[in-house]
């Protein structure tokens, strides 16, 4: 029997080799589409999820707020974790300290500024439990000179050789001892590294027992939930109890909360930490949805196709049960079918994968690959050929088994107009699902467009920032900026402790006529900083070299700034302001500039406190643009002069803010490319459909011809109803569209304008596109010569 139906169902493959090539070629895109999302997916899903005792490690964050607006802080400072350990002991089993750094790191004739040098406490192994290729985790961080290091950087420094024992000299100061490499696979974790050393050897450095000193990342590990919310009711008391003196003179306070490990990767509105990876929660349910969709699409092709040429099997069908097969087997032979062409479409699509993988990684910046010994794939892929397979095949199934015999074989099988409903209703859902998801894609683009088109408030082009990234460069500051500023090219030049987009603290400042302290975002800059950056200041004057005492008292504040503290900008000019932390002096405001876009275009604009201090973190520099590469490398001989050990590095100040919305870039990129699949998808079943009308419409076409009917007749007979299924399907996606990406601009403080115009251009599209791919088979039947069609059949 099974033999029989094998034997049935590649006779009718091979009998109708276009509507087959289509039916497996829709499912195989649809299944290789979601086969690569699931690959996403999973990786996303893995994050931190291999530690021995994940689910007992939680982050230590500080909580605080900026005009009303309540956020998180990743790090905290060194005493934390200790003072943690050792006023709970009863709750807290452990505590770890990692601190993100960078450095020069040299080893032979090999030198190379490394981002992702981590320190850590030696139980760093006993929190995250890597798995260590050479090398013990007990004791790889015990000796205070002690590193591990990625397989990745021992290829780097070592080649072939064993790193083991070995020195890498960081700094020109410090000597670390190779004492472990790690596994080549370690699992995705929100650590981002490539060398743990140990963190010994500082701390007797002052700053590492200053409790305003945030630079850690602090873990504690306690044994479950519930003890965990019992340390949540004591974090206040604990934090008071050191600085409760420092909050009262502040006049605000900042207190703590525990993160479980498992909210850290997707938990990315957290503010000040360095070293962590953060995915898009929201993006992956997108992408799931996506992938589902994108599925049904191709499920639809097969019901739509399948149902649609029931006619021609209709005589097997009444044959097979006139000879005594029963609805169940024909049921069992259907399905059988859909399971063989989805078992097809499931190895073309593994195969597609694979040669396209390495093109989907480096295009959206992922390392996504497909491994046949994983269980959890080998069974999602089972598992998803057999409910496509029964997704796909269940209704046709159904509908073709139910056909009486009597009435097939007697001539007079019609479908009903039930199924004609149901497969018109099933192109309205796939075009509904195109039409929604190029509205998106559309709407993703407008978004990245409006920011980068929108007026920032400061002078982004031309602007190159040049991190200082070293001790020495820092004590020459003042020296370096004096000598670029005589170099042909650059206009301008400025140290400040933040770019925009980059890091802007916030502080508590008491404010002369206030009762109440106003915490505020600073940045430290210099007289250089407004005219650099090309800020307009709206009241009053720019800090200035002219004015001895502005080195020391002077500062600027943003409009936001003004506002919070209830003035009009020329009440603002001479107002006395001091920060209540580590400082005595009392800046007067002497200019407002106008808003600009410090944070990402996500936030609003918090107000701003601008003063001249020696704090810097960064260079920038306004360059000439006929003078860009001479004026660079002048810089670099200027750099070079001055810290010859470090590697000169630049960036652009405009490439570097977009930088802020890189997710969304890749989730631009990615909506298109489904989006195109979905709409290719959707015109191959749509293809096949109106190939199908015309062949069964053929005679009919033939009459009206002779009775003198228009090549333009006949194509508006066979095209108008595919037409009018894709304008209803352009409105059931728009009001689902609009609602699903007015709740995905709710993320952008500042927004593009959700509009009718992008629907109707996405409606449009999709509209031509079904019409060119319904155009090709309607003008065939349109111009075929009447003759020969009333001689068919």
């Amino acid at each position: 029997m099974l033999k029989n139906y094998f034997k049935t169902t590649l006779r009718a493959l091979l009998k109708q080799k276009l509507f087959s090539l289509i039916n497996i070629f829709g499912l195989a895109v649809g299944l290789a589409v979601s086969l690569l999302i699931l690959l996403y997916l999973q990786a996303e899903l893995s994050y931190d999820n291999m530690y021995a005792r994940g689910e007992q490690i939680y982050r230590v964050l500080r909580k605080s707020e900026v005009n009303e607006k309540g956020y998180l802080i990743g790090i905290t400072a060194g005493p934390y974790a200790t003072a943690l350990k050792n006023d709970l002991p009863e709750s807290i089993r452990d505590a770890l300290r990692v601190l993100p750094s960078d450095g020069l790191v040299k080893y032979a004739n090999h030198s190379f500024m490394e981002k992702k040098f981590f320190l850590a406490d030696e139980n760093f192994f006993k929190f995250f439990s890597f798995p260590l290729a050479q090398g013990d985790p007990a004791s790889a961080l015990a000796n205070p000179n002690g590193v591990v290091l990625t397989a990745a950087m021992a290829r780097k420094y070592f080649g072939g050789s064993d790193p083991m024992g070995k020195t890498l000299r960081v700094d020109d100061r410090y000597d670390f001892i190779v004492t472990g490499v790690l596994a080549e696979n370690l699992g995705r974790t929100h650590l981002d590294f490539d060398f743990v050393a140990s963190l010994k050897n500082f701390e007797r450095e002052d700053w590492f027992t200053d409790w305003w000193n945030n630079n850690f990342l602090t873990y504690v590990l306690i044994d479950n939930p519930q003890e965990a919310q019992r340390v949540e009711t004591r974090l206040p008391a604990f934090i008071d109890k050191y600085l409760g003196e420092d909050f009262k003179r502040n006049g605000r306070r900042i207190d703590l909360t525990l993160q479980p490990l498992a909210d850290v990767y997707f938990q990315k509105d957290i503010r000040y930490e360095t070293g962590v990876r953060h995915g898009d929660e929201q993006a992956v349910y997108i992408f799931g949805a996506l992938a589902l969709f994108i599925l049904m699409v191709a499920c639809i092709n097969y019901m739509n196709l399948t149902t649609a040429r029931a006619g021609r099997r209709a005589r097997e069908i009444g044959v097979r049960k006139v000879l005594g097969a029963h609805r169940g087997r024909l049921v069992l032979q259907f399905l059988g079918e859909s399971f063989l062409m989805t078992s097809l479409a499931v190895i073309i699509a593994i195969a597609a994968d694979e040669l396209l993988l390495p093109w989907f990684n480096a295009a959206f910046g992922l390392d996504l690959a497909i491994h046949f010994t994983d269980p959890l794939l080998i069974g999602a892929l089972c598992g998803l050929l057999l409910v496509v397979a029964l997704l796909a095949g269940s209704y046709p199934a159904f509908l073709l088994s139910g056909f009486l015999p009597v009435r097939v074989l007697k001539g007079r099988f019609s479908q009903q107009a039930a199924d004609v409903f149901i497969r018109k209703g099933l192109v309205v859902f796939q075009f509904s699902l195109s039409a929604a998801l190029i509205s998106a894609t559309l709407l993703v683009g407008k978004q990245l467009d409006f920011m980068r088109q929108k007026d920032l408030g400061f002078h982004a082009e031309q602007v190159v920032l040049v991190p200082i990234n070293n001790s020495e460069m820092r004590r020459q500051q003042e020296t370096f900026l004096a000598r670029v500023r005589q170099e042909a090219g650059v206009m301008k030049a400025s140290a400040m402790s933040g770019h925009p987009g980059g890091f802007h603290d916030a502080m508590s400042f008491t404010i002369a006529g206030k009762d109440e302290n106003f915490r505020l975002r600073t940045v430290y800059t210099d007289f250089d900083y407004v005219e650099t950056l090309g800020l307009e200041i709206v009241a009053g004057r720019n800090c200035s070299r002219d004015f001895a005492t502005d080195k020391a008292q002077a500062a600027l504040l943003n409009e936001a700034a003004v506002k919070m503290l209830g003035w009009t900008n020329a009440e603002a000019l001479g107002k006395e302001m001091r920060r209540t932390m580590f400082d005595t002096t009392r800046c007067h405001v002497v200019g407002v500039v106008r808003d600009f876009h410090f944070s990402s275009l996500k936030e609003t604009i918090d107000p701003l406190f601008i003063s001249m201090r020696t704090f810097a973190n960064v260079f920038a520099l306004k360059v000439a643009p006929a003078h860009l590469p001479t004026a660079l490398a002048a810089v670099q001989k200027q750099w070079e002069a001055i810290s010859p050990a470090y590697p000169f590095e630049f960036t652009f100040l405009d490439a570097t803010f977009f930088q802020l919305y890189q997710q969304e870039q890749r989730e631009a990129k990615l909506f298109a490319v489904f989006a195109v699949i979905a709409i290719i998808i959707a015109c191959l079943g749509i293809f096949a459909l109106a190939s199908y009308a015309a062949e069964e419409r053929t005679k009919e076409i033939g009459i009206r011809k002779v009775l003198g009917a228009s090549v333009g007749n006949v194509f508006n007979l066979l095209s108008k109803e595919f037409v009018r299924l894709v304008v209803i399907a352009n409105l059931v996606a728009w009001p689902f569209a609009w609602l699903a990406m007015n709740q995905w601009l709710q993320d952008f403080a500042y927004r593009t304008t959700l509009d009718w115009q992008l629907f109707a251009r996405a409606g449009g599209l999709v509209l031509v596109i079904a019409l060119l791919t319904v155009s090709a088979q309607a003008l065939k039947a349109a111009l075929a010569n009447p003759v020969e069609a009333l001689r068919y059949e």
